[in-house]
């Protein structure tokens, strides 16, 4: 037979001063059906909280109890709940009394500390907030009292030596809905989220971190949103500025793909040079490399057999002015790929009479960051992990539908941070104490 002592260790129950009493009933409680167990929470106190008098003589004497509940984690798939009856105690010398205490609860609160463990435990994973109240039983107020007890207070006393910059979408309370995701390059952790990314508000925020802790930044990498570089210059003297990859390759890929769409549209939309140039606009802006030339496939459009590299053949043939500007769009990757500075210079430094017009904006562009975009092809640092973190967000906002507050967001991005995801789908807090806050 099992004892009150083996049923609290499987409910988690740690305080040796509670004592299970009674049997296990059902109870219906505003329609939810929950497992009750009937407790006794007394001990002899050491001394009185009020006027810390010790406990001598019996100058601490019983004076009745009071019914509290307390809400435990779910056991096959039952919410669980213990009715405890808390001893009072009356002090004789000071004439006050108080209650009986538990390391189960914060002090006025019903919710078990395991249980908010749990919520935050979710709250780390991408679940709505209302399912992660809803699978608790709790209130979606509550999850959000025990979002915001994890919150801290960043540190100002660190900075990475490769700090990553971006914006990403944010929540209509912040003007221009843009927010800032700073990443740490090296290891891709959150470092903070900034509110806004306007240049009074970054500058007030980085101006907060010591100049000594500012020195010791030796690359900035971003885009080319002129406030970061101009911050960059300014508050990071000593740090390199460093043009993310992606966002160049970004300016010619959208060039060429709106160099499609007009050609595209010289054509009759039931036409087949029309058809295969919506259809299969992807391979234009493939690398040539990579694109199938030895095996041959039945493709949509097509009654013969063929591959990416004959139906880019076919669409280049469309249009004299797609194949000249797909040559170039092919030189750039080929340069940024490989990495070959000279190769990169040569490109930015060609007359711009001499390129295809839709490649011009892109090229003047480059020439006003040469400096930072030739920095990217030397040290290889790119934005990866700051993009990999803004889809992150995107989909908490998105199972969320959306969230109204900043702070909230802001917290439960970096909490997720401070969690590590195991393989078998479960968190484990990174040495993180968590002060629950009721």
């Amino acid at each position: 037979m099992f004892s009150s002592i083996s049923i609290s260790k499987l409910l988690g129950i740690c305080d040796k001063n509670l004592k299970l009493i009674g049997k296990i009933y059902s109870k219906i409680i505003k329609g939810v059906e929950y497992q009750v167990l009937e407790a006794i929470i007394t001990y002899i106190p050491s001394h009185c909280p009020h006027c810390k008098i010790e406990n001598k003589n019996y100058s601490i004497v019983k004076n009745g109890n009071q019914i509290v509940k307390i809400l435990l984690n779910r056991t096959c798939d039952n919410p669980v709940m213990i009715h405890a009856k808390k001893q009072r105690f009356f002090c004789k010398n000071c004439k006050k009394t108080f209650m009986a205490e538990t390391n189960l609860t914060d002090k006025g609160c019903f919710i078990s500390n395991n249980v908010k463990k749990s919520i935050i435990d979710n709250l780390s994973e991408i679940i709505p907030m209302k399912v992660i109240a809803k699978n608790h039983y709790v209130s979606s107020s509550t999850v959000a009292r025990v979002l915001r007890s994890t919150e801290s207070k960043n540190n100002k006393c660190w900075l990475p030596d490769v700090l990553g910059i971006d914006e990403f979408k944010s929540t209509k309370s912040v003007d221009g809905s843009m927010s800032v995701n700073l990443v740490d390059l090296k290891t891709g952790k959150i470092i903070d989220i900034v509110s806004e990314r306007r240049k009074r508000f970054l500058g007030e925020y980085f101006n907060s971190y010591n100049n000594s802790i500012r020195n010791n930044v030796k690359y900035i990498v971003a885009d080319m949103y002129p406030t970061y570089i101009e911050l960059a210059k300014i508050l990071f003297p000593k740090a390199e500025i460093v043009l993310d990859k992606f966002h160049i390759v970004q300016l010619f890929t959208r060039n060429m793909n709106k160099l499609r769409i007009n050609e595209m549209k010289n054509f009759k939309t039931y036409k087949h040079e029309y058809k295969m140039m919506k259809r299969y606009w992807k391979i234009l802006l493939a690398k040539e490399w990579e694109l199938e030339s030895i095996e041959f496939y039945k493709c949509m459009g097509y009654k013969k057999f063929t591959n990416s590299r004959g139906i880019r053949d076919d669409i280049l043939s469309y249009s004299n002015t797609l194949k000249e500007a797909y040559i170039f769009y092919q030189e750039v990757l080929s340069v940024i790929e490989r990495k070959d500075i000279e190769g990169f210079k040569n490109l930015l430094n060609q007359d711009i009479n001499k390129i295809p017009k839709c490649f011009g904006t892109s090229i003047e562009s480059l020439n006003k960051y040469k400096k930072y975009a030739i920095n990217s092809l030397k040290t290889g640092y790119t934005n990866a992990s700051v993009e990999g973190n803004n889809n992150l967000i995107k989909a908490y906002k998105r199972v969320s539908f959306g969230f109204r507050s900043f702070r909230n967001m802001r917290i439960r991005i970096l909490l997720r941070n401070r969690f590590k995801i195991q393989k078998n789908g479960k968190s484990e807090s990174l040495h993180c104490e968590t002060d629950f806050a009721a």
